[in-house]
């Protein structure tokens, strides 16, 4: 039995109870968890990025969306994981951001059947938790592709693809801020706009991101990025960032000349605090911009109350003392 057929067996009673009309909710608590209706965008990232892949892209045609990445390619946990509800397989792997837990559960509010191609499996998911091996994609090399149809019970694909091509314009220039592998995000609405962030690595402390927009001209952020294992978790991170503004009239950085002579810290209009990506709802009131394993809320839009959290504030605010 192949690892696919083996696995699908495993989901049968979970997919079953899920058809029942007594649990239903179970699949809309999944689909509407998060702030945003696109939220799952940033799903994807993370599990790029968990896969430590450099590079990844979204493709929006008028009936699909297509992500891909070059990270590792999918492992029987993967498999299981992503065909699972609430359980991914962080607690076995403490140096990912959380894989395939409840989050990717969302992309179901836009597609009902997912497809995975990897080089080590090709499988569709239907019911939310059932795999079915499919025919593996020719020109896929060592990627791993992920194809959504727009084909959801609950939207229709004009507003899917509305509501996808929104979120996809919203990446912003510090979405990769704290991330450790992931430095080019790609995108483009077939027919309409395009564009790319680029997270480059000056120095030890000092980043530049790039957002190249077919919209309009290149925009361009520096920061001055501090980061520490996480005590007790060698392989997580607690991070602070000052952005960076240009002294006098000079508008780009020369990386011949000292940094010092060309920029100076600057507040930022709004410091955020990022779980990973930036957590929408949350606010530290701070001019500088944070990170941090924290245990968020479900949605991932704002950091739990819980005693958890506790060290992680404790090393961030030793943290900024000694960077500054």
């Amino acid at each position: 039995m192949s690892v696919i057929a083996e696995v699908r067996a495993k989901r049968q009673k979970l997919a079953h109870v899920l058809e029942d009309e007594e649990y239903s909710g179970i699949r809309e608590i999944v689909e509407e968890l998060y702030p945003d209706q696109a939220h799952f965008l940033f799903e994807l990232l993370q599990n790029a990025e968990d896969t430590r892949a450099t590079e990844a892209s979204f493709v929006l045609r008028t009936d699909s969306l297509a992500f891909e990445h070059n990270g590792r390619p999918f492992n029987k946990a993967d498999v299981e994981g992503i065909t699972n509800i609430g359980k991914g397989t962080k607690k076995a792997d403490e140096d990912t951001i959380g894989r395939f837990g409840v989050g990717f559960k969302a992309v179901f509010a836009y597609s009902e059947t997912p497809k995975v191609y990897s080089p080590t499996f090709s499988f569709l998911i239907e019911n939310l938790v059932l795999p079915q091996e499919i025919e593996s994609a020719a020109d896929l090399g060592n990627k791993t592709r992920f194809i959504f149809p727009l084909n959801s019970r609950k939207k229709d694909a004009t507003r899917a693809h509305h509501e996808i091509a929104e979120g996809l314009t919203q990446i912003g220039e510090t979405s990769p801020l704290f991330l450790s592998h992931l430095e080019s995000i790609n995108w483009e609405i077939e027919g309409k706009a395009s564009g790319q962030i680029l997270r480059l690595q000056h120095s030890d402390h000092h980043i530049e991101i790039l957002r190249q927009d077919s919209s309009g001209p290149t925009r361009s952020i520096h920061l001055l990025r501090f980061e520490e294992a996480v005590e007790g978790l060698p392989n997580q991170r607690v991070a602070v960032a000052y952005p960076l503004k240009f002294q006098g009239e000079q508008t780009t950085f020369d990386p011949g000349k000292p940094l010092a002579k060309q920029m100076r810290i600057a507040p930022a209009d709004i410091g955020q605090v990022a779980v990973f990506f930036p957590a929408e709802k949350e606010s530290s009131g701070l001019r500088y911009h944070l990170h941090a394993p924290f245990v968020p809320e479900l949605s991932r839009a704002s950091v739990k109350e819980t005693p958890a959290n506790t060290p992680l504030f404790e090393q961030l605010a030793r943290l900024s003392a000694s960077s500054l």
